[in-house]
């Protein structure tokens, strides 16, 4: 990382008279950062305080970004080569209060010189508003940042994870690219439609769904799930024509979502459901942690170009209520790991709990299942599953004793993820 104080004094000098005052807003959601006056001045950097960001594993005393650090799930070291750092003083420093109007003005008036020397805006604590997570639901940020930006530009809050929280209803992001929200708390559900090169890490949410298109998508040690929902973890949806590729996740967390008891709904963690025409996939999973929902952990289309799942626990049929009880009234199924009918399922050095259904597995190395797969289910191209069948009958200490984190409260989280 370049200090902020190497080869920008000459840039701040400049502007210092008019940019250095605190960001301001009236609160009111932001629909359409187009729709703010032309002619108002630039939004300025507030003044921070330098800050020593707290060493996690695998990261040394002032080296900025963590080396990643293999796992099965969060651990604090998985986090965007090119993204700038939490913890560090970036080049170009904003503060904005915690409303969605504020946080669109600064991106809307970012340079791309500005965007690629490293820009990070870091929100005041309190919780930001949202007016509900559907596909049509009134987006927050709509058609802001650059698809032509060499970098992201990371929204965080200012005050360290979980000082600023997500309205329970949920928000939509619309139409936005190189955009990185990370450290973010929230009971609610995020919706991307038709945004590019987008990031979402460090951060805890009730549920997530991209839909209609998007253009690369990273996730980094993103926490979803553990509630009683009878929708989808998270939903991937492209239609029409639109593409729906490259989609990423590293060191992520995606547990259950429990539907009630008599719910006709087809309730899984991750769905790729292929309701579109155009390219789709594909899907890559590194040091993930899934926890089956009340039907599947994985459903994959048919559609699905290919999915890799490298160094992952997929744990379903009754291991997901070891950690999430089920309570009177859910739904009691043991869900499959797999289902869909993808047809390039690629697995290494993972772990899988659960049946596997009719999926077209290409590749299994060093990857074990729960119970003795038939012909059809062991892989076309290279590898064999190994066997173990003591798997099914892990307790939540056995799973436990796999992860970094000793348990999924948010206090946790508030340790682990630290800048």
């Amino acid at each position: 990382m370049t200090p902020a104080s190497e080869g920008t004094s000459t840039a701040i000098g400049r502007r210092a008279a008019l940019r250095w005052f605190a960001v301001s807003a009236s609160g009111l959601v932001l629909a359409a950062c187009a729709a703010e006056p032309a002619a108002r001045p630039r939004p300025t950097p507030t003044p921070m305080p330098t800050r020593t960001p707290t060493p996690t594993a695998g990261a040394a005393v002032g080296s900025g970004t963590p080396t990643t650090q293999a796992s099965y799930g969060p651990n604090g070291t998985h986090y965007p080569e090119n993204l700038p750092w939490l913890g560090d003083t970036s080049t170009h420093e904003f503060v904005a209060e915690c409303n969605w109007s504020s946080i669109g003005q600064i991106l809307e008036e970012l340079t791309d010189e500005e965007v690629a020397a490293g820009a990070v805006i870091r929100v005041k604590p309190g919780e930001l508003p949202g007016n509900g997570s559907g596909s049509n639901a009134g987006p927050v940020l709509q058609n802001v940042g650059n698809e032509t930006w060499s970098r992201n530009v990371l929204i965080c809050p200012r005050d360290g994870f979980g000082s600023v929280t997500i309205s329970a209803g949920g928000i939509r992001i619309d139409q936005c690219a190189n955009l990185a929200l990370f450290g973010f708390l929230s009971t609610g559900s995020c919706v991307l439609t038709l945004c590019t090169n987008m990031l979402m890490g460090w951060s805890k949410w009730g549920g997530l769904n991209v839909t209609r298109g998007v253009k690369g998508m990273g996730f980094y040690e993103l926490v979803l799930g553990f509630r009683r929902d009878e929708t989808d973890t998270a939903g991937v949806r492209p239609t029409d024509a639109y593409e729906m590729t490259d989609i990423q996740r590293h060191g992520c967390l995606f547990g259950p979502s429990v539907k009630p008891a008599g719910s006709g709904a087809h309730c899984d963690t991750i769905q790729m459901e292929g309701t579109g025409n155009g390219p789709f996939g594909p899907l890559t999973s590194v040091d993930c942690v899934d926890f089956g929902s009340s039907n599947a952990a994985e459903l994959l289309h048919t559609a699905v170009t290919y999915a890799e799942y490298r160094n992952c626990l997929i744990l379903a049929g009754t291991l997901p209520w070891t950690v999430y009880p089920l309570a009177p009234g859910d739904y009691e199924g043991e869900p499959n790991a797999f289902a869909g009918g993808c047809m390039d399922v690629r697995l290494a050095d993972t772990i899988v709990a659960g049946a596997v259904g009719r999926m077209g597995f290409t590749q299994v190395h060093n990857s074990t299942l729960s119970y003795p797969p038939q012909d059809a289910q062991q892989p076309s191209v290279s590898g064999s599953w190994q066997v173990d069948a003591s798997i099914a009958g892990w307790d939540a200490a056995k799973i436990m004793s796999l992860q970094t984190l000793d348990d999924y409260e948010p206090s946790s989280f508030t340790a682990l993820w630290t800048w």
